[in-house]
């Protein structure tokens, strides 16, 4: 008994999971990449989001990986066409101390937005 409430605290001290943190539909304000350390920050419209130590309206994330480079291009698409986005972030604070982008959506416009 001791052995399985022992192993039950070892392991969630190994696995505390960040919550996600969801943001309301917002535009992309600016979007941009640093080339030598492949990071990307974009700006939403007006809503702070993250936790308390590095709550901003700027989201980051790496450009590294294929994901990364296909959120380049649809983000900015988004920004370009005036589409909102929503984005989740990892409740985690980078090392450039923004809050890290962990998922987004890319919401289609309503009818009387035009095109």
């Amino acid at each position: 008994m001791k052995f399985k409430t022992l192993l039950c605290v070892a392991l969630s001290a190994f696995c505390t999971v960040a919550q996600a943190e969801v943001s309301a539909p917002q535009w992309i304000t600016q979007i941009g990449c640093d080339q030598q350390s492949q990071q990307c920050v974009f700006s939403l419209g007006a809503e702070k989001i993250g936790p308390a130590e590095c709550a901003s309206n700027k989201i980051s994330w790496s450009s590294d990986t294929t994901q990364g480079k296909l959120a380049v291009a649809l983000l900015s698409s988004a920004m370009m066409t005036r589409h909102q986005v929503v984005v989740s972030i990892d409740g985690l604070c980078g090392s450039n101390g923004l809050p890290q982008l962990k998922s987004y959506e890319v919401l289609a416009k309503a009818k009387h937005e035009g095109a």
